[in-house]
């Protein structure tokens, strides 16, 4: 079965009364969709349980490596760039270090008690990433990406890893030595450092969601960069995860429809998961320019008509409430049956 899902933030599902859920999940039924995907430490089971009433499957979501409350907490898990200086603030985003052991275990206890309490059909990992704001740093208007971490405690762990000493000096000298003598090295430090905490996310899912599946939201970057900016090396996390969600949120970084076609080929290049893409369903900010219906059209029948995914989810379920979205994709998915009837 395709899998249709809608994006719902936290804030808009936890205030709903139940009899508000089940009309407002009727609805979204009514658009094609037959998934609700959530992120959430903690999440309500009436809602859950209206979701299956109305033969929807409801998927949770951890968010791994981003929290600006723990970062107040705990300065040392801020990210630290190649300059030494620490990972700037942007909009709402700066990132945490993933190396922080004690760190990634209070996740991964979270995604225990998620995965032992609640009634879900799915956990998704988010922010399963080396810190980047790829949303704006990965756009073709703006400079590089910020690399990082290079903080004090990621180059022991890098040392060791590698069984290398890194010379003494200040941060940038170091960071300058690790890309220009161990280069290869570093980025395999990176990708095993999200591979391990992924290994041990599916080990969590198996034990209390049998048959369930675990997906990772995956940055839209090229695979290089992918691998040596976020750490996200397909091949290894295929051997844990059921499937890869791509953020392919073309409006957003300035590219066309078009652009959605070749990052599924790049992403399908890399692995043989099946893939279930986030899409925009229209502009983000308010001061953003809305695209048109016909350009939503093209990214549906893009995405549905390529051979590596199973469905979609869109970003944010909200969204197809308005400007026609939800019959919009209704629209299409009765097309794609009455044509392969």
């Amino acid at each position: 079965m395709t899998l249709i899902g809608a994006y719902l933030a936290s804030h808009v599902w936890q205030k709903w009364s139940p009899d508000y859920a089940n009309a407002e999940l009727k609805r979204y039924q009514r658009y094609g969709v037959n998934a609700i995907f959530a992120e959430a430490d903690h999440y309500r089971r009436d809602i859950i349980h209206i979701a299956h009433d109305n033969g929807l499957r409801f998927m949770g979501g951890l968010t791994c490596f981003s929290n600006n409350d723990a970062l107040a907490d705990n300065p040392a898990l801020h990210p630290v760039c190649r300059d030494g200086r620490r990972r700037p603030q942007m909009n709402w985003y700066i990132g945490i270090t993933p190396t922080y052991q004690t760190y990634a275990q209070s996740r991964l206890d979270v995604l225990e008690r998620m995965a032992e309490t609640y009634p879900l059909d799915g956990i998704w990992l988010d922010f399963i990433r080396w810190p980047l704001h790829w949303e704006k740093e990965l756009r073709e208007d703006t400079p590089d990406p910020l690399e990082s971490s290079f903080d004090e405690h990621s180059l022991r762990r890098f040392a060791d890893f590698a069984d290398v000493d890194i010379p003494a000096g200040a941060t940038k000298q170091q960071a300058d030595w690790i890309l220009r003598a161990h280069r290869d090295e570093w980025i395999d430090f990176k990708c095993k450092i999200i591979s391990d905490f992924v290994a041990q996310a599916k080990r969590i899912v198996d034990e209390h969601l049998d048959g369930k599946p675990l997906g990772l939201d995956i940055v839209p970057a090229k695979s290089p960069q992918r691998e040596h900016l976020l750490g996200q090396r397909l091949r290894e996390l295929s051997v844990h995860a059921d499937c890869f969600s791509p953020m392919l949120y073309h409006h957003a970084l300035g590219f066309s429809s078009d652009w959605i076609s070749e990052t599924l080929d790049d992403v399908a290049a890399e692995t043989d998961k099946p893939l279930i893409p986030f899409v925009q369903v229209d502009a983000f900010s308010e001061n953003g320019e809305a695209f048109s219906a016909r350009e939503w059209d093209k990214v549906l029948s893009t995405v549905l008509s390529h051979d590596s995914t199973s469905g979609l989810i869109a970003f944010t379920g909200e969204m197809l409430h308005a400007r026609e979205r939800g019959r919009s994709l209704a629209s299409l998915l009765r097309r794609r049956s009455a044509s392969s009837a």
